[in-house]
């Protein structure tokens, strides 16, 4: 009810209409599940802006955005910053934004600092999607509790212990970007008192060969590392380098990616987190159509956290999470009654 108050002060109230809704908290979200049904009255145009769609992560987003432009009657223009740290490329994205005429922002946000979207927020609506922005007056986020992805995993190994106690490499991805240190937070918290032992933590992009090589370093400083903890990027790696070892690395991915969904199929990955990225993509673009139409929304909304492993990781199972077998990145969709005008 509080959240409800405060979205409907917000949006009733000239004075307060430019100010941000309070930021996600760790249990202050909605469930995806109770938000009610949705039409759009219009074609609305909205702009999405991505860090990367180097991962299947951003691509299964990209799907639920699209299949939901599709659903609701609008348009979708995706842009992507090509990878993390790229707050200058997606300023320009948001200025093309403008001048195409968008109705409202869809911000994944390759930086955690983003002072060109203050201003544009003033006068177009920004749904954080993902990645959360300091001082960015945002209408609502799409997200979920980056510390619980880490501290779900964490909880899950130290519940489930292996026959040789673990010693962990995290790689938890960029430093300054998305969730990264949140989910190290969570994953140290869940951890704490326990057995297994973190040997080192190793940032760096998200980036096949930037993680495959912190990756080489780190097992040869520590040879005592029997587990990788960290992005999908850094568990889709260390299936790779495990073969290679007389041991294999056993691996925890705090997200879900098409790579690492085939790794817990095999057997091959312990357990990985999925913030069921399809629906978020799906939400996003419902939530800036609620924006758009003044209807009420939440100031935070959130699919529930999956915790897989080989035993309950069925196609049914990630049916929200995962792009389908052979989905190209939509770039731009036009509803079809737009496109007849």
């Amino acid at each position: 009810m509080r959240t409800l108050f405060l979205t409907l002060l917000l949006l009733s109230s000239p004075l307060l209409a430019t100010q941000p809704l309070l930021h996600w908290q760790e249990n202050h979200s909605t469930p995806a599940a109770k938000l009610p049904a949705l039409s759009a009255s219009r074609a609305w145009k909205l702009c999405a802006l991505y860090p990367n769609l180097k991962d299947g992560y951003w691509l299964s987003i990209n799907y639920g955005m699209s299949k939901a432009a599709a659903r609701l009657g609008v348009t979708l223009n995706v842009f992507e910053a090509g990878g993390y740290r790229q707050g200058e490329v997606q300023q320009n994205q948001l200025q093309a934004c403008q001048r195409w005429g968008a109705d409202a922002i869809l911000l994944g946000s390759s930086v955690a600092q983003f002072p060109g979207a203050v201003l544009f927020a003033q006068h177009t609506p920004v749904i954080e999607v993902v990645n959360a922005i300091r001082d960015v007056p945002v209408r609502t986020r799409v997200g979920v509790p980056w510390y619980q992805m880490g501290y779900q995993i964490g909880q899950y190994l130290v519940t489930h212990p292996h026959a040789k106690p673990w010693r962990i490499l995290l790689l938890p991805g960029p430093i300054d970007a998305g969730g990264s240190q949140k989910m190290s937070s969570g994953f140290r918290a869940a951890l704490a008192g326990s057995q297994l032992h973190i040997v080192d933590v190793a940032y760096g992009d998200n980036d096949i060969e930037v993680q495959r090589n912190l990756l080489q370093d780190r097992l040869e400083r520590y040879p005592e590392i029997n587990l990788v903890a960290g992005t999908a990027l850094a568990a889709e790696v260390a299936m790779g380098e495990g073969r290679s070892r007389a041991a294999p690395l056993d691996i925890a991915s705090f997200y879900l990616t098409h790579q690492v969904y085939r790794g817990l199929k095999r057997d091959r990955i312990v357990v990985a987190a999925s913030d069921q990225m399809v629906w978020q993509g799906e939400l996003a673009v419902e939530q800036a159509v609620r924006v758009l139409e003044g209807q009420p929304v939440p100031d935070n909304i959130s699919p529930p956290i999956l915790i897989l492993t080989a035993k309950n990781s069925s196609s049914t199972a990630v049916a929200l999470s995962l792009s389908p077998p052979g989905f190209r990145p939509v770039y731009f969709f036009q509803s079809t009654s737009a496109a007849s005008k």
